[in-house]
């Protein structure tokens, strides 16, 4: 069977590449007035290798170029925000993505034309937030700056959209079906309240859409106050190869959830024992690539877990300097 969602990134991913949605969510998401400068084409999505893997954490995003009415190129940059409570670091983590974003473009038109000039096109950052508390942290990166006015010019500002899904009436999440469908169930997954009417009306904005089977796989995992028999009776209309894959998946995780119990002791230790793997590739891959490793860096190799031992050492395949392994900021 074909891997298939089962965490909020997954999803939000799986729901942004299905055909229209992308589109639809621009359109009615973005800032009237950036919208309006946008041509009806349907954005263009690119290589998600435009943000370094250093960069993206455990994040999902995707970034589109589109045409602008008035010439040009506009990009926008989406990012799902899927923390339960609104984040104050995510200013700086949009920061950094836009500036290697930048990097790369400079990158594609030196490689294009051996030059680059002042004319970068323009990111428009939209933030797409599913947490169960209202978004309060301020959209203007200078807002979060302590500084004094006269400081102001010289410090980096700018502001990026928000949708704050749990704002937004369900019959106003999009007039597109499949767009409105998948962002109700990213609504209600920190929602208990809502699941069971959700998982109805999903059913309705999704059927027939090659993105019901994952929709209901992620509702299985995300909510809470709804179970199987839910998921079964809600699923009633769908025809019968959408209803048996996901009756299969669900299947095979509670087997694995048995297996997983009767093995939780061995966990740990191996656990242990892979971290100690990945940090001794990542110090060798260090070494070759940059010829020594500071005591700072070993440190912090050595007792980080896997999941991060795991971003470093993708970041190491394409990182100019060991700096940017570890998310630092370049000297110069």
């Amino acid at each position: 069977m074909q891997n298939l969602p089962v965490t909020h990134d997954a999803f939000f991913r799986a729901l942004m590449d299905e055909p229209g949605v992308a589109a639809a969510l621009l359109r009615e998401h973005l800032p009237a007035e950036v919208a309006a400068l946008l041509a009806p084409d349907a954005p263009e999505l690119l290589d998600a290798h435009f943000v370094a893997a250093h960069l993206r954490h455990s994040q999902a995003d995707r970034l589109y170029k589109a045409r602008a009415l008035t010439g040009g190129e506009v990009y926008i940059y989406v990012l799902l925000e899927h923390k339960s409570a609104p984040d104050p670091e995510v200013g700086v983590q949009l920061l950094g993505y836009l500036a290697e974003i930048w990097r790369r473009l400079d990158r594609q038109r030196l490689e294009q034309d051996g030059a680059v000039g002042s004319e970068r096109p323009p990111i428009v950052p939209l933030v797409i937030y599913h947490g169960a508390r209202e978004w309060t942290v301020p959209l203007s990166f200078g807002e979060t700056v302590a500084a004094d006015p006269a400081l102001r010019p010289y410090l980096p500002d700018f502001t990026y959209s928000l949708l704050d899904l749990g704002q937004v009436a369900d019959d106003q999440l999009s007039s597109q079906r499949v767009a409105r469908g998948g962002l109700r169930v990213l609504k209600y997954s920190h929602r208990p309240d809502g699941q069971g009417a959700a998982v109805l009306a999903a059913v309705d904005d999704l059927l027939g859409s090659g993105i019901l089977v994952s929709a209901f796989i992620y509702i299985n995992w995300a909510y809470d106050a709804v179970d199987r028999q839910a998921i079964e009776g809600a699923l009633a209309q769908a025809p019968d190869e959408q209803r048996e894959a996901v009756m299969s998946v669900m299947a095979q995780e509670r087997e694995q959830g048995r297996i997983e119990g009767r093995a939780e002791g061995r966990v740990e230790g191996e656990v242990k024992g892979q971290a100690k793997g990945k940090a001794e590739t990542l110090l060798r891959l260090l070494n070759r690539r940059f010829h020594s490793v500071s005591e700072d860096y070993r440190t912090q190799v050595l007792a980080a877990n896997t999941e991060q031992l795991d971003t470093w050492i993708d970041a190491v395949l394409d990182a100019e300097c060991i700096e940017s392994v570890f998310g630092r900021p370049t000297a110069h």
